[in-house]
């Protein structure tokens, strides 16, 4: 398994090569304006992105630098709405201590990336949030769940509290269903086209067989 950060920076280098070569040629050849020449957009790199299996999700929770907190990562496991297995993964605290030109500064946890690299029987993700960096973090599915999974993002709170739990990506299974003649049967994920309701609200919830939900919870410091 190739290393997230080694996938990413590789795309990016490719887009940069590609535009200074179409900009050189088009100019030695006096046709800079030909969309043939175009440099890849960033509908071209979503596209090379679906096509390796790559999602880039970025939560701007934007936490006061005012409101010291403690901000810890979990994941959960559940069976239909069943949890059946919780783990703290790590956390960092708000606001978060770096260096910035070599100055130790303190900065608010404004946002919360998550980058996932779909396999066929498992999941890698790379996490950052404030000091905190996860790389390579890999799910394996058991043997039971069978279906394939995906993953689909939660809509955020407006507001956020001390004590405040609430989650923020979904990898989850595909369903089995049949159509309304019972003459076709198919796979589901997540009928939503919008992002899910962080109360576990959707219709989604009573049906798919197997998820994994990572979140946050704020506590005291």
């Amino acid at each position: 398994m190739k290393n997230l950060r080694s996938i990413l920076f590789a795309l990016v280098t490719i887009l940069l090569i590609n535009s200074l070569f179409n900009k050189v040629v088009g100019q030695s050849n006096g046709y800079l304006n030909d969309p043939s020449t175009n440099p890849l957009s960033q509908e071209d790199l979503q596209a090379i992105l679906e096509v390796l299996h790559i999602n880039i999700f970025k939560f701007n929770i934007g936490l006061p630098i005012e409101q010291k907190c403690s901000a810890v990562l979990y994941r959960q496991e559940y069976e239909k709405r069943n949890l059946i297995n919780e783990t703290i993964i790590w956390g960092t605290s708000n606001p978060f201590r770096t260096l910035e030109n070599g100055v130790e500064v303190e900065k608010a946890l404004d946002q919360i990336r998550i980058i996932s690299k779909k396999d066929n029987d498992n999941f890698v993700l790379f996490i950052r949030m404030g000091d905190f960096e996860l790389a390579n973090y890999t799910i394996k599915y058991d043997s039971i769940y069978s279906n394939p999974h995906d993953c689909k993002p939660f809509k955020l709170p407006t507001k956020y509290n001390i004590g405040d739990k609430f989650p923020l990506l979904l990898i989850g299974s595909y369903w089995d269903s049949t159509s309304k003649d019972g003459k076709m049967k198919t796979q589901r994920f997540c009928w939503e086209l919008k992002d899910l309701n962080n109360d576990f609200s959707d219709r989604a919830f009573d049906v798919m067989p197997h998820y994994i939900v990572f979140g946050i919870q704020l506590e005291k410091q």
